[in-house]
């Protein structure tokens, strides 16, 4: 028997029958969804009944607590709460939410724990160790990717916007070697065709023979020359972008060179060739160089963004660095944060938060009771 009689004898009307429709529809594409999120090897069967999300609506998610990413991790030493209190302070000022993975003292880890031809310094061991702790962790939670930073960082002020034009830059990815999924396509607003997006280098290379594989686009959130770092000015000028541009253009190439660890964005499968690489089959170096070398071997894929979208905040003296014995003779903290900077961004978003926390209590009582003494 055809339904549609069946309703029309029982007096609904068309409009209901669209209803029913859509309400069927609904239910169908949040549970899909759902089946996907608990079965995230399943993307390439994306049931048709899900749309795709247009691309600026996905860039929009850049907009949220954890700008787009499944989450936002920080590593941090448990003794030092003083970058835990800046963090946690930046990241709300920021609209930001960040999950703390506690460092490692690196004399704590047992010589049976430590990865095959790792001869290294106790604390260069525990950076790595943290970092491991911190793509274990995302793989345990089953997060798609993931943006770790370290607890000495700066960003920009406008840094959902900064991540909105990088979103629509990688929906528009030119370098790309797959064609998006349909999963992709409707819930990653980065694409998930790395394994790590390094957005917080402190210098880079591009490989020698690749330098024509470059993405090219306007920022008008990129630092200005003069707060731009040699090493970057000459790796921009090496793919193509000097003179007027510098300041105007931000670039997207393939990772090849990238040192330091300060940010940096995981896919749930960069996570697993990570702990493969760089801790079941042996670590060569500190983390960062064999990240970097397990980038030039093939190993694993990745981009860099220049200028990088995360930069080093520097106080001068013992408290710039958690990776060196105390030095009795240097200053605990040259300038302390009140005269701290950070290079190669636009507006600091440290210098900004202590303007937007600002507060003159006194003086806005005298400035209230001159006020009413006028009106009268």
């Amino acid at each position: 028997m055809n339904p549609t009689l069946v309703f029309a004898k029982s007096g609904l009307r068309k409009p209901l029958l669209l209803a029913l429709a859509a309400g069927f529809a609904i239910v169908f594409t949040v549970t899909s969804y759902a089946w996907l999120r608990s079965h995230p090897g399943n993307h390439n069967f994306v049931p048709s009944i899900i749309s795709t999300k247009s691309k600026s609506a996905l860039a929009a998610t850049a907009w949220n607590e954890t700008l787009g990413f499944s989450k936002v991790l920080y590593i941090s030493m448990p003794y030092r709460t003083d970058r835990q209190d800046a963090m946690n302070l930046l990241a709300s000022m920021s609209d930001i939410k960040i999950k703390l993975i506690l460092g490692v003292d690196g004399d704590s880890i047992n010589a049976k724990a430590v990865p095959d031809k790792a001869d290294l310094r106790a604390s260069v061991l525990g950076c790595w160790r943290a970092h491991a702790d911190a793509w274990r962790d995302v793989i345990d939670n089953n997060f798609e990717t993931a943006l770790i930073l370290e607890d000495d960082i700066d960003w920009d002020e406008n840094i959902h916007q900064i991540f909105h034009d990088l979103s629509l830059q990688m929906q528009n990815n030119k370098l790309r070697l797959v064609k998006p999924t349909d999963h992709e396509r409707a819930s990653a607003p980065y694409g998930l065709d790395w394994d790590v997006l390094f957005l917080g280098q402190c210098l880079d290379q591009a490989h020698p023979d690749h330098r024509d594989l470059v993405q090219i686009y306007d920022d008008p959130n990129v630092p200005s020359r003069k707060d731009t770092q040699k090493v970057f000015l000459d790796q921009m000028e090496s793919l193509g972008v000097e003179g007027d541009d510098v300041g105007k253009k931000r670039l997207l190439s393939p990772a090849y060179g990238p040192a330091c660890t300060m940010g940096y964005a995981i896919s749930r499968k960069g996570a697993q060739r990570l702990l493969l690489n760089l801790s079941y089959l042996g670590l060569r170096g500190p983390v960062d160089n064999d990240m970097a070398w397990t980038l030039q071997d093939g190993k694993i894929r990745g981009y860099t963004v220049t200028p990088p979208l995360f930069a080093a905040w520097r106080v001068g003296g013992q408290k710039d660095s958690d990776n060196y014995t105390p030095n009795p003779n240097e200053a605990m903290a040259e300038n302390g944060n009140r005269a701290g900077l950070s290079q190669n961004l636009k507006s600091s978003a440290r210098v900004a938060m202590v303007g937007q926390l600002a507060m003159d209590n006194w003086g806005d009582y005298v400035r209230k009771g001159l006020e009413a003494k006028a009106n009268t």
